[in-house]
């Protein structure tokens, strides 16, 4: 599989807008990206055909009880020892997590500010990877939402995506593309709604006539359109 450094992200509009009503993958999609763009022959080779068959999913762990909007000031810490990263600290609020296979996790390995952020791969069923409550949403219930807790989570050092540093570049460039994937998640939410409207507008009736020919309605469904 050859690195894909230029590929085109709109593409990956057209699955979501037309599909994501059922089920939210643009997590999976982005941390594929990730993979491909940043890591490895290897590491393309191990996680990125299953998350491109859908046969695994993939979390993109940033978002810290502490830190979310200033994500550089993360305080999940990886410590190298020997081959293996110690991995200490938990993630908030994390699209998938208890059921995804694969999370991309950024962490601390050196000093503070975006320099000293790193991005490990961690896979279910580590040592020392635990998930906490799901989360009650109003939305979005297509998967969970938890936090992720690491707790002496030995991982390989060859799970490290890019050079250590680089994990807050691959964090960025990696929610630019999800940004487009939630837009359309959205839209294909939003007209999953209109089509589910419309429906039940032609066949519930109200006083012998289908709420459809109700003007009101009309122009409710109209505005949603427009």
């Amino acid at each position: 599989m050859k690195s894909r450094k230029n590929f085109k992200k709109w593409p990956l509009t057209l699955l979501p807008e037309r599909w994501l009503q059922i089920w939210q993958s643009g997590t999976r999609s982005m941390c594929a990206w990730m993979i491909d763009s940043f890591g490895n022959e290897e590491q393309r080779h191990k996680f990125c055909p299953p998350l491109c068959t859908m046969e695994k999913f993939a979390s993109y762990c940033l978002t810290e009880p502490g830190s979310g909007s200033d994500a550089a000031s993360l305080l999940t810490s990886a410590k190298k020892q020997g081959d293996h990263y110690i991995l200490n600290g938990s993630k908030a609020f994390i699209s998938g997590a208890g059921e995804s296979d694969i999370y991309v996790v950024m962490c601390r390995t050196g000093g503070p500010g975006p320099k000293g952020i790193s991005c490990i791969v961690v896979e279910k069923g580590t040592p020392g990877l635990s998930f906490g409550k799901k989360e009650k949403k109003v939305g979005w219930n297509s998967q969970p939402t938890r936090a992720v807790i690491f707790e002496d989570c030995a991982v390989p050092v060859a799970n490290r995506i890019g050079s250590e540093g680089q994990g807050f570049l691959i964090a960025v460039r990696g929610l630019n593309g999800g940004r487009i994937n939630i837009a359309s998640c959205s839209l294909g939410a939003a007209h999953a709604s209109v089509i589910l409207t419309r429906d039940h507008l032609n066949v519930r009736k109200q006083f012998g006539e289908p709420l459809a020919s109700n003007q009101k309605k009309q122009e409710t469904l109209k505005l949603w359109i427009t």
